[in-house]
């Protein structure tokens, strides 16, 4: 052993370092190097690893000896022999706090050093004993989540593991860490140590507390313990470790959660050993019917290769060799034949120890009434309610498809787009129930002419699609378009009523008008307004002209939004005269659009775009709000008593904004009610509870309500007889024929009679003859207007010929 003792010699004086040398040279030790500072000696110690560095504690350099063998002692753990002739008290203290293997006063002899060496060399190799000890000590500990406790009186120090690293931290505050535990056990705790102290050199004790603090929620620990008598001194000492237990505590929690899961799981859980039964919960035999003797040993019933089929077999195990789970559904069936739909999770049981049985877990859930349900959501999804007929999604959808297969066998296919004619006056006089039952008889006729290869569907409403697929040609779409329009001319009984439908049909066709189904659809449906539009009850073709005057008319909605905006809309207002004396009673406001590019438009380019689009609102409030401005001008000069006429539309009478709006205006405006005259049409007095209700608070507010356009629409006696209606105007198409027309004199006579015994006043619009206006004064109609009398002009040119009307009739020759 002393061959092998390497040593390193830091010593400033080079004499005394050689001298050093040879000495220990002749005592068989082997010298590393030698140091006159304290970087030379770190140097050397790392790079020459010595046993032994004997170390003069006054070298050169900014580190003295005692610096060094510190930073030696923490860097290389290399035992350090002071040589050195200091020997006061300061420098002894100082060398001592680096724990040095020995201290040598200088001079020494051969035999000093030799046995200071050995000492130092069998000590430092006891210490490496001890570390090494101490660590499997320690290691065991930590592997065992141990800390180690002892209290010889009161005081008690407790480590315990606190970081998953294994760190073991000392905790000397016993009383902090008593505080954490919970209140119940803390006597639990005092009994126990009472317990071991009164009865030393009995058997270990052990006991098992809940701990709570900021750091550690609802932890457990076991604190193991023994007393017993110390020979040396004869106290009472009592030492034991202590246990962490949550984990233990937390896996027992989590058998028992699983195991309440086991027994009260609404799923289904089986265990299977070798893919056969081993046991089963309760929910499994309540929904299978199945018993333990009816399966124990045994596969289930519907995880077998012959219920399953060989692929779907194979396919489940195969994935559960790879993955060690499969989820899927399949149909199973219960002990009574009964079917049902299965979602079946199936997962392997890691097994930990080292037999060959595999164990899984199957989780089964019974989903027929899922099915079921989405089954019905899908029929509500995809399918009318009312018809029973596929929907828009699912039209839709089968229109791709039928177009991707038309692509692929280069045939031609139609859409046909069906509206049926005059269904809106069905539901506003009959009601919706009756609309909804004429829509199943529709519904079912058209069916019936129709090919089981072709798709009908109800896109909404009164709107009905057929996907004509293989099409021999466009006379063929002609042919069925004929067959649909045939089946609905037969009379249909609704709600005892005889009525005899017609629709409008548009067709285009795949691939000569699109190779997109929404773009076939909207063309169809081009076609189909175009055909309403030329009169009904037939069927077009698309055309591209079609498009561009769908293009028309939705650049005609964007100018109007934009002409309302930046007020490009004027009101031209037409007299209208007494016929007793030819005097101007009031006037009707019409509308007029000064556009930027084509000058003055007529209502014609308004009120239909307006209408359809839902801008005629906001265009209707305008016109009443300047038609009230200018007749409160007109007041301010002289006019008390002139009548203003405005056109209210059904949308702008049906919207409960109305009468506030014409109350502010009346308000702000100062107009008195009755010189304002509310002219719409027959389609408002249909019974609707909100227009009879917009009506009686119109009345309250004084304004008076006149039917324009009367006999042209579906009016009801009753509406004239018990709703506030003052004035009739007969449409102009019953006066452009008289006296000429006879059925036109008899429908106009009609018309004064019927107004004359219900009290109300009646103006013919459209007069140009005097001819005209002889046959209404003899019926004794009211009020005439119409281009015989004048033309719509600007409100500048109102007072004008109100005067010089005014002195017409003051003169002799009037």
């Amino acid at each position: 052993m002393d061959k092998c003792i390497r040593i390193l010699i830091v010593e400033d004086e080079q004499v005394v370092a050689l001298d050093l040398k040879r000495r220990l040279t002749k005592l068989g030790y082997q010298v590393t190097g030698m140091a006159a500072n304290g970087n030379r000696a770190l140097d050397l110690a790392a790079k020459e690893t010595p046993n032994v560095v004997l170390m003069d504690i006054h070298i050169q350099g900014k580190m003295d000896g005692v610096e060094v063998a510190a930073i030696l002692r923490k860097m290389h753990n290399i035992p350090v022999i002071y040589l050195t002739a200091y020997s006061e008290e300061q420098t002894l203290s100082r060398a001592k706090e680096t724990k040095p293997y020995g201290y040598l006063l200088k001079p020494f002899s051969d035999r000093e050093l030799h046995v200071m060496i050995q000492i130092s060399m069998e000590r430092y190799e006891k210490d490496k004993l001890l570390i090494k000890n101490e660590q499997h000590f320690r290691l065991a500990l930590e592997a065992a989540h141990l800390g180690t406790w002892e209290m010889k009186t009161e005081p008690c120090e407790v480590s315990l593991q606190e970081s998953r690293e294994g760190d073991l931290e000392p905790l000397p505050d016993w009383k902090k860490f008593f505080q954490s535990v919970t209140k119940h056990d803390r006597q639990r705790i005092i009994e126990f140590l009472e317990k071991l102290r009164a009865c030393p050199e009995n058997d270990t004790n052990e006991i098992e507390f809940r701990f709570n603090s900021e750091a550690k929620r609802d932890a457990w620990y076991k604190l193991y313990g023994k007393a017993f008598i110390n020979k040396q001194s004869g106290d009472c000492q009592i030492v034991g470790v202590l246990q962490e237990t949550t984990q233990h505590h937390r896996v027992i929690n989590r058998l028992a959660q699983a195991a309440a899961v086991f027994k009260y799981a609404a799923e289904g859980i089986v265990i299977l050993k070798n893919k056969h039964f081993e046991c089963a919960n309760d929910a499994f035999y309540t929904i299978t019917g199945y018993r333990d003797n009816d399966l124990m040993n045994r596969e289930l019933p519907f995880l077998t290769r012959q219920f399953l089929g060989s692929e779907v077999y194979n396919g489940i195990w195969q994935r559960m060799a790879q993955y060690d789970s499969w989820q899927g559904e399949i149909t199973a069936y219960k002990s009574n034949n009964e079917m049902m739909y299965a979602w079946l999770s199936i997962a392997r049981i890691p097994v930990t120890n080292d037999e060959e049985d595999t164990q899984c877990i199957v989780m089964i859930s019974d989903i027929t009434a899922v099915r079921e349900a989405q089954e019905k959501l899908s029929q509500f999804a995809y399918y009318d309610s009312l018809t029973n007929l596929p929907n828009r999604r699912l039209v839709m959808d089968r229109l791709k498809q039928a177009l991707a297969r038309a692509a692929r066998e280069s045939s031609l296919l139609g859409v046909l787009f069906i509206d049926i004619d005059n269904f809106k006056r069905v539901n506003d006089t009959l009601g919706h129930k009756a609309g909804d039952l004429m829509l199943c008889h529709i519904s079912q006729r058209m069916l019936a002419t129709l090919r089981q290869s072709d798709t009908f569907g109800r896109l909404g409403g009164d709107e009905f699609v057929v996907i004509v697929n293989n099409a021999d040609s466009r006379d063929a779409l002609a042919n069925i378009a004929k067959k649909i329009m045939h089946c609905l001319s037969s009379p249909i009984i609704v709600e005892g009523l005889e009525i005899v439908p017609s629709c409008s049909i548009g067709i285009s066709i795949y691939p000569d008008h699109s190779d997109h189904h929404e773009g076939l659809v909207q063309m169809a449906d081009t076609a189909m307004y175009e055909a309403k539009d030329s009169g009904r009850n037939r069927f077009l073709f698309y055309h591209p002209s079609l498009t561009q005057r769908a293009a028309h008319y939705l650049t005609r909605e964007h100018e109007l939004y934009i002409a309302l905006e930046k007020n490009e809309f004027v009101l031209h207002y037409q007299p209208q005269f007494s016929s007793s004396d030819l005097r101007i009673t009031g006037v009707e406001a019409l509308i007029r659009w000064q556009h930027p590019v084509k000058g003055l438009l007529p209502p014609a380019e308004i009120v239909p775009v307006a209408e359809a689009s839902g801008l005629i609102v906001a265009i209707g409030n305008w016109v009443l709000r300047e038609a009230c401005r200018q007749l409160s001008i007109w007041r301010a000069i002289g006019l008390t008593d002139l009548r203003i006429a405005v056109n209210i539309s059904v949308r702008q009478f049906s919207d409960n904004y109305l009468p506030v709006l014409i109350a502010n205006l009346l308000e702000e405006y100062k107009l008195p009610a009755h010189l304002l005259e509310l002219e719409i049409t027959e389609s408002c007095l249909q019974n609707d509870l909100v227009n009879i209700a917009c009506l009686q608070q119109l009345e309250k507010l004084g304004v008076s309500i006149s039917i324009d356009d009367f006999g042209t629409g579906y009016s009801c006696m009753s509406s004239l007889k018990n709703l506030p209606i003052h004035r009739l105007k007969i449409d102009r198409g019953f006066i452009k024929d008289i006296p000429q027309d006879k059925n036109d004199c008899a429908i106009a006579a009609a018309i004064l009679a019927l107004a004359k015994e219900l009290n109300l006043e009646v103006i013919a619009e459209g007069i140009e003859t005097q001819e005209q206006v002889d046959f209404l004064a003899k019926s004794a109609c009211t009020e005439l207007q119409g281009f015989l009398f004048g033309k719509p002009v600007v409100p500048e040119q109102i007072p004008d010929l109100i005067k010089k009307q005014l002195n017409h009739i003051d003169t002799p020759e009037g």
